[in-house]
């Protein structure tokens, strides 16, 4: 049987192509990506958090200031 069987010639290997990938390269690429992500959705989440506690000051503070701008414009009538 083995005399019937086609041999299989090897290509020649080109020394400055880049390293054929891998699966483990590929698993080691997603494991950052995902770290990446991960630490993204932290970010934004502290972000948004920031984001609305700024909201509600900025929200008071424009209530004081309608308070202090009727309480003068009722001193001054």
């Amino acid at each position: 049987m083995n005399q019937y069987r086609a041999k299989i010639k090897k290509r020649p290997v080109d020394p400055n192509a880049p390293p054929r990938p891998t699966l483990l390269g590929h698993e080691k690429e997603l494991k950052g990506y995902r770290q990446q992500i991960a630490n993204q959705d932290d970010l934004i989440r502290a972000q948004s958090l920031a984001l609305r506690a700024l909201e509600r000051k900025v929200i008071n503070l424009q209530s004081k200031l309608d308070a202090l701008t009727s309480l003068q414009n009722r001193k001054m009538s």
